[in-house]
């Protein structure tokens, strides 16, 4: 197996594996959200602070390794 052969194999091993583990944490954490809401509305304002900044951190998890994996297959 030549090298550019195992590139490939590495990206497309390493592309998928990242999307689905954001998909499951950004389940998780919508799910906590709604679910501290329902609980205690009165809170909204104070879960809303930081809801989009982890939200945007969770989502950079998993799209940092799809770029690096089409860096390995393109690159």
């Amino acid at each position: 197996m030549d090298v550019q052969t195992a590139t490939l194999i590495a990206g497309a091993i390493i592309a998928p594996l990242p999307a689905f583990g954001a998909a499951i944490g950004l389940a998780l954490y919508f799910s906590a959200y709604t679910n501290g809401i329902a609980r205690n509305p009165e809170a909204r304002e104070y879960l809303d602070k930081n809801f989009f900044l982890i939200l945007a951190l969770i989502e950079a998890l998993g799209i940092i390794p799809i770029g690096i994996s089409a860096a390995l297959f393109f690159g």
